[in-house]
């Protein structure tokens, strides 16, 4: 009886030190942070996803997946709880993705807000944050169009690189590298004169400076030559007067002479023939500064050379020429 009395309260010590034990990792283990449940709603699937996988802000853990299920009123839409730290930052912009953990194949859930520069205004306790498809959803999605498009490419590019155009592309090639040549050339050749335009550029520019004197010179020529000319003008005018003048004392003296021969007694008779000849040579001096006016300033020009005379035989060449 002793030794089962023994046996008894060694088995109650035990059990009594297994349930404190529990007790005490339960309370260590225990969750006492304050949470707040949002649903995160998603129309495609959430592959990897498990209870209690983790959900995190911008990389940080704040929270789990409490439970997983469709929507009663839309079975396309796929419900999942999560509980975020009350603390979390969680706003009304906030939208979810699918990440995955490593390459285990497990899924997490990442809360991402759309306007990181906006005031924070929180989410409501139980609000419902949209799960936007992640690459590989989009890739799946896309996949069909991203291969007809790469094979539509594909054609093409088959089709530019027939035989034809490759052949064609050779001969571009060539004469690509003809030209390529040819232009080497050309400036080889081209650089004795590049080396040599300097000193053009120099006697260019000097012979400009003399065009614009020489064209001075002539401006001041021509000016002297309209004074010159407006000179020669009133010269030749006096000219004119003068030969009127002559005519008209020829005139007189004719008619004078003319009158007094029948009745001009003998010893007047000279004088009248003194006054015609003088008349007569100022007519013939008249006529002559009026074929050569510049007489008058440069002197009168001697009379060609007759036959015999120094100059007789140029003149006969010139003159048959």
């Amino acid at each position: 009886m002793e030794n089962k009395a023994h046996a008894i309260a060694a088995g109650l010590f035990l059990l009594l030190l297994g349930l404190a034990l529990a007790a005490s990792v339960a309370w260590f283990q225990g969750d006492r942070t304050a949470r707040v449940h949002y649903t995160v709603v998603s129309r495609s699937g959430v592959s990897g996803l498990n209870l209690k996988a983790p959900v995190k802000l911008r990389g940080v853990e704040v929270g789990f997946v409490d439970s997983i299920g469709f929507d009663p009123q839309d079975p396309r839409q796929i419900l999942v709880g999560i509980a975020v730290d009350a603390a979390a930052p969680v706003s009304a912009a906030t939208h979810a993705q699918l990440g995955l953990q490593g390459v285990t194949g497990l899924s997490f859930i990442g809360l991402e807000e759309t306007a990181t520069n906006a005031p924070l205004q929180r989410a409501a306790p139980g609000a419902r944050i949209p799960l936007q498809p992640a690459l590989l959803d989009r890739l799946a999605t896309s996949g069909p169009l991203l291969i007809a498009r790469f094979s539509e490419a594909a054609e093409r590019l088959n089709l530019l690189l027939s035989d034809d155009n490759r052949t064609q592309l050779g001969r571009s090639l060539q004469k690509l590298e003809q030209a390529a040549t040819d232009t080497s050339q050309l400036m080889t050749a081209l650089q004795p004169g590049a080396r040599a335009l300097p000193g053009l550029l120099k006697d260019a520019d000097a012979t400009a400076q003399r065009a614009t004197a020489a064209l001075r010179e002539i401006e001041a020529l021509a000016a002297d030559g309209r004074a010159l000319t407006q000179d020669l003008k009133t010269r030749v005018a006096v000219l004119d007067q003068l030969g009127g003048a002559a005519a008209q004392l020829q005139a007189s003296t004719r008619n004078l002479e003319l009158a007094l021969v029948g009745d001009t007694p003998p010893r007047t008779r000279p004088l009248v023939t003194d006054l015609s000849a003088a008349s007569r040579s100022v007519e013939r001096a008249a006529q002559g500064l009026g074929d050569q006016p510049q007489s008058l300033l440069f002197g009168r020009s001697p009379p060609p050379p007759g036959p015999g005379e120094p100059g007789f035989a140029e003149r006969l060449k010139e003159g048959g020429r």
